[in-house]
């Protein structure tokens, strides 16, 4: 799985988001602001106007029998005064006859319960008088008299304009210290930012500063922790990539020096072929020049293979095949070529075997495997091809085996072992480049997995592949 990257600048990232979470956390500070506000306002709005339906119902009388309402200025005044001359009210008997005040204002709503914040037999609602909204209180006077025994109903109205100016009123500081203080917060996120993110501009001058030949790890004294880490991983890459310099540079100075040799042979043969005038001569001369041709071609074609298979060993590994399939089929396109060396080509397979791997790979390193069996078997040897469970490939030849000192060695690169049972004094190398194993291990650790020589039963050599992410049946 590849890791993404957002694109955009994390300050600006980290801006937006602080900016956002300030934003819905003054949000959620204004809505508690305004519904505390509204409440203390009702309440407060509230109060006088069960005051003032108190101070009515204590001013109710009766006379004769009958119920009369004296109303002093000093009830009336203090109120007029406190809703700025838009109050009303309306007092009501036992039949629901208006005894004083209006007798048109709003009634409480059907079945409306009684308050709980005072203990009074009241009940506050809204309504609309006089083309404006209204708010009300409707309270409950019991009257005991000789002559008069009945609950009456007082009520009392208030223009809402009051308690919108109350509103405002508590609101309006409120309000505006909440928004000076998202606004400090926000400039205060911001240059912590800028702050936290100093270290990160100052590895990137350090990084951008150096030549790309100076891989030094980078300074670690002083660094934050959570700069640490990224310090510490960019001077892994750089040591990695320091490594893999360093190879390239040899493998080049390697190839350099293995193309030279048979390079100057070449032209060698040529001046000598020049100098000889003769049929026969020049016959030789070209036979030995077409030799050194095919050597030089597989030199080139191995340096070639192994540049490639280095470049692209994060090939992805990620699509399931026939492993078992795959071989046999490899196996029936070298059956010709064996035969025309004298040597005989087997396959064995017990049961089916699948992996994760890249087809082309696994061809490549077969022909490497395959290819090196059937050059150093003797005309008439046997080369047998296995697929075992436990995801391993076998490729086993009777030829005449490995030193065991030599079998590690033969997989660096233009290295040439001999063969153990050869006495010749120009024995020949296992690889006639010196490259065919090493490109092999490099495809195994493209295909995760191991590659190892052993002494076959026979003399000869066995080598082993085992992969690591074989796909159970």
């Amino acid at each position: 799985m590849k890791a993404s990257l957002s694109q955009g600048s994390l300050r600006g990232r980290l801006t937006r988001r602080i900016g956002a979470a300030l934003l819905l956390l003054t949000g959620i500070a204004v809505a508690g602001a305004v519904y505390d506000a509204s409440r203390i306002a009702s309440q407060a709005y509230d109060r006088p106007l069960l005051i003032a339906a108190r101070m009515l119902g204590e001013s109710v009388h009766v006379e004769d029998g009958r119920l009369g309402v004296h109303i002093s200025r000093a009830i009336l005044d203090p109120f007029s005064l406190d809703s700025g001359g838009s109050a009303f009210y309306q007092v009501i008997d036992a039949e629901g006859r208006t005894v004083a005040g209006f007798d048109d204002l709003p009634a409480p709503p059907d079945g409306m319960p009684m308050t709980r914040r005072y203990p009074s037999l009241a009940r506050f609602y809204d309504g609309s008088y006089g083309h404006r909204e209204v708010r009300l209180v409707s309270l409950l006077v019991p009257v005991s008299q000789p002559d008069y025994q009945a609950m009456i109903e007082v009520r009392v109205a208030e223009h809402r304009d009051i308690h919108a100016q109350l509103l405002h009123e508590l609101l309006g500081n409120t309000l505006l210290r909440l928004l000076l203080f998202a606004v400090a917060a926000f400039g205060l996120f911001v240059f912590a930012i800028d702050a936290a993110l100093k270290p990160l501009k100052r590895i990137a001058d350090m990084v951008a500063s150096r030549s790309p030949h100076h891989l030094e790890p980078l300074p670690t004294d002083n660094v934050q922790r959570e700069v640490l880490g990224l310090i510490v991983a960019i001077n892994h890459l750089n040591q990695r990539l320091d490594e893999t310099l360093k190879t390239q540079r040899a493998f080049i100075a390697d190839a350099a020096h293995e193309l030279r040799t048979p390079l100057f042979a070449l032209r060698a043969r040529l001046e000598l072929g020049m100098r000889d005038t003769s049929q026969a001569g020049l016959q030789a001369t070209l036979t030995d020049v077409h030799q050194d041709l095919e050597g030089l071609t597989l030199l080139a074609n191995r340096l070639l293979s192994l540049a490639r298979v280095e470049n692209d060993i994060q090939r992805c590994t990620d699509t399931t095949l026939d492993l078992t399939e795959a071989t046999r089929e490899f196996c029936m396109s070298m059956v010709s070529l064996a035969w025309q060396r004298e040597l005989t080509l087997a396959f064995e397979a017990p049961e089916t075997v699948q992996v994760r791997g890249d087809m082309s790979l696994i061809n490549e390193l077969l022909a490497i495997l395959i290819g090196n069996a059937q050059a150093y078997t003797p005309a008439g040897g046997n080369i047998v091809v296995r697929v075992l469970p436990g995801a391993v490939i076998e490729v086993e030849d009777d030829g005449p085996g490995i030193q065991e000192d030599e079998r590690e060695k033969v997989f660096e690169r233009f290295y040439r072992g001999r063969h153990t049972s050869d006495q010749r004094d120009d024995a020949r190398a296992i690889s006639g480049t010196g490259l065919g194993l090493a490109i092999a291990r490099q495809i195994c650790i493209a295909l995760d997995a191991t590659i190892s020589l052993h002494p076959a039963p026979g003399g000869g050599t066995l080598a082993r592949v085992t992969f690591r992410n074989d796909v159970e049946r």
